[in-house]
């Protein structure tokens, strides 16, 4: 199984590289938030908001560990030729991915802060301040720093969509 785990602040890309690999190179997409702590957060009968999901998170790492949603990617992964996975937050989550992957990256996309901020949505905070404070909790709180560390992969995505395109088909013929 070819694993990717793609990673990068608010705003890089992150999910148009997931979805481009899906379309294009047949990648089975798993999402942290999406696929494990939103049907958990149903589970326990929680209202699906940013502020609850990062609360509960915080909860069930605090009472599991900190690789708790890796596992439960890991469950997910089974079955699957080629997987990408976005969302991930921290080494430990990592872990139990890797333990299942014959081939594993970690991908890792950059954009510049302005052009970051210029992509956000509506989701997202508003003011400058906010959205940078944002990111560096990801990277101090909860081991973001550390996962974007441990890329081997890295893509730029500071220009259009047919560039980006391209550099993850490049990407792919090296991998």
């Amino acid at each position: 199984m070819l694993v990717i785990v793609v990673v990068g602040l608010a705003r890089s890309g992150k999910d148009t590289v997931a979805k481009y690999l899906v379309e294009k190179h047949g990648f089975k997409q798993l999402d942290f938030f999406r696929d494990v702590i939103v049907p958990l957060m149903k589970s326990h009968g929680l209202e699906i908001t940013k502020a609850n999901a990062a609360s509960f998170g915080n909860e069930m790492r605090a009472k599991y560990g900190m690789g708790v949603f890796g596992k439960k990617i890991a469950e997910l992964m089974k079955g699957y030729e080629k997987v990408v996975v976005t969302g991930a937050r921290s080494p430990e989550e990592l872990t139990p991915i890797k333990a299942l992957a014959e081939r594993f990256h970690v991908l890792r996309v950059e954009a510049p802060n302005e052009l970051r901020f210029s992509r956000r949505t509506e989701l997202d905070p508003q003011s400058q301040e906010e959205f940078f404070a944002r990111d560096k909790n990801d990277i101090e709180n909860k081991g973001l720093g550390k996962v974007l560390e441990l890329a081997d992969l890295v893509i730029v995505n500071n220009s259009t969509l047919d560039e980006l395109y391209k550099a993850i088909d490049e990407l792919m013929e090296r991998i």
